[in-house]
């Protein structure tokens, strides 16, 4: 019985590092999605300021931080989804 019982919790335990292997590998994937969308709306905005043509410059700024800023919620959003993965644990 002993040792069917020692048998069974490492079966539990396997089972239960799995699967917080799966939500840790989620969660490293939604922190790596946040990386890609700061850096994408980084250079989209550098873009836009790249662009201007200096006969409107206050609105292409404006432009260019709305940009940041969304991609910057956007990204927390996506690292708060990797806490809530990880707090599963």
């Amino acid at each position: 019985i002993v040792v069917a019982a020692v048998a069974f919790a490492a079966c539990d335990s396997r089972q239960e590092n799995a699967r917080e292997n799966n939500l840790e590998r989620k969660a490293d994937n939604l922190e790596d999605a946040a990386d890609v969308v700061r850096t994408q709306a980084e250079k989209t905005a550098d873009a836009v300021e790249r662009n201007d043509p200096g006969l409107n410059s206050s609105t292409t700024e404006k432009t260019a931080d709305a940009v940041r800023e969304a991609g910057e919620r956007k990204a927390d959003a996506l690292e708060d989804q990797a806490d809530i993965e990880r707090e599963k644990k």
